[in-house]
């Protein structure tokens, strides 16, 4: 299960959490900014939104990824999101 700590306009944010609408991907969503979700990301030492876990696994979402165009990296994203493998 994928848990997504997403920040007020932020456009990484959208496009992961879009990606995983799209694919059907089940995950919980927590702000940023609420106390759970802030909570989680200073736990696990999230610097850099959104906040992503995966099966308790921190993943940066910059790893999911292609820039500058910020868009999803369909076959990374396939990898580590859908079967939760990490690379």
């Amino acid at each position: 299960m994928s848990i997504v700590l997403p920040a007020p306009g932020c456009r990484r944010s959208r496009r992961i959490v879009e990606y995983l609408e799209r694919q059907g991907i089940p995950f919980t969503r927590l702000p940023l900014g609420s106390p759970e979700g802030s909570a989680i990301a200073v736990k696990h030492g999230m610097l850099a939104s959104p906040g992503l876990q995966v099966d308790g696994v921190s993943v940066n979402p910059y790893d999911l990824l292609i820039q500058p165009a910020c868009r999803v990296n369909e076959e990374k994203a396939r990898t580590i999101l859908s079967t939760g493998d990490k690379e």
